[in-house]
């Protein structure tokens, strides 16, 4: 069996022929170069590992400690950065630089570094000790460690993560994004069980919930129930119910003015990096395509991201 890195033609699609013609002089072979890290099983799943069912509900986080979901997330969002901005020798025949798989490690190795150092320089508010959630039986909350010393900056593991996790979470990215998607919904109504529903969201339900009995009534012929908006009832209905009063802290007054601060609940921390997470494993599926895309079809894409022109010359047919 030939080596992958040896010598080997350029196979462009029969459509990528029928629209720009004959190869260019220095598009027809590549010699002693390794194929893209996406046309590896990196960050591809076998067929078996598709298959298999997703059994996450949501009630435990997608890691146990805050520190360790910031990590994540910043780090899938240098690694969807640098291959924005890889330079480097391009794929012959379009403008898409050939990130081998040893320069894909390179780039999340640099990215977990910089994540690490972003989370401890993100300065969150303080957080108390969460309740048992009533309403939902199973639910876990994040852990937010944090140092006495420096109450606002997150403490990280002991055991970093490695390149191989961040590799794994990018080759799972649907179920990944399907996770948070799943968290996030669950910790949103945590924390609409904790301090109340905005009341936005109460006029809303309120609304739709007269609309439904409106349609009701007409349908059985009975008179249609009076609404409670613009009425004294209006402000006690949409009023929000907190089944969990936030736990509040004595302080300097150089932090506060009143020497007393309310703590936020994890989940409101939580909340913000699921989505970012689940934002940037997206874009990362959007940039694998477009960089495959632009392989395939032998594009030459310019600085205003426009496809540019081939040239006119083109080489005998003989000699391809």
């Amino acid at each position: 069996e030939e080596d992958r890195t040896a010598s080997r033609a350029v196979h462009r699609s029969p459509m990528a022929w029928l629209w720009f013609g004959a190869a260019e002089e220095d598009d027809i072979y590549l010699d002693d170069v390794e194929p893209p890290f996406w046309e590896t099983d990196v960050v591809t799943l076998g067929e078996r590992e598709r298959r298999q069912a997703n059994y996450y509900e949501g009630l435990q986080p997608l890691w146990p400690r805050l520190g360790q979901l910031m990590v994540m997330a910043f780090t899938v969002k240098g690694v969807v950065h640098a291959l924005e901005n890889f330079t480097g020798k391009k794929v012959a025949g379009t403008s898409q630089p050939n990130i081998t798989l040893e320069n894909f490690r390179d780039l999340i190795e640099t990215a977990l570094e910089y994540a690490r150092v972003q989370s401890t320089d993100v300065k969150l508010r303080r957080t108390g000790d969460p309740s048992p959630v009533t309403a939902h039986p199973g639910y876990e909350a994040i852990v937010h460690k944090t140092n006495p010393d420096a109450p606002f900056t997150v403490v990280l593991d002991e055991e970093p993560m490695t390149i191989d996790d961040v590799i794994d979470i990018l080759k799972h990215r649907k179920r990944v994004m399907e996770n948070c998607a799943r968290r996030e919904k669950l910790v949103k109504a945590v924390v609409w069980w904790r301090v109340g529903k905005p009341p936005r969201v109460i006029r809303e339900e309120v609304w739709r919930e007269e609309v439904r009995l409106v349609a009701e009534a007409k349908r059985l012929g009975n008179k249609p129930p009076r609404s409670i908006f613009g009425t004294d009832m209006e402000s006690e209905v949409l009023r929000p119910v907190e089944n969990d009063k936030r736990q509040e802290m004595k302080v300097t007054l150089e932090e506060h003015p009143a020497g007393l601060t309310s703590l936020n609940w994890p989940e409101e921390h939580e909340t913000w990096y699921n989505q970012l997470l689940q934002h940037e494993l997206n874009r990362f599926e959007l940039e694998l395509s477009r960089m495959e895309y632009t392989v395939t079809m032998g594009l030459k894409v310019g600085p205003d991201g426009k496809i540019q022109r081939r040239r006119k010359n083109r080489v005998c047919c003989g000699a391809l």
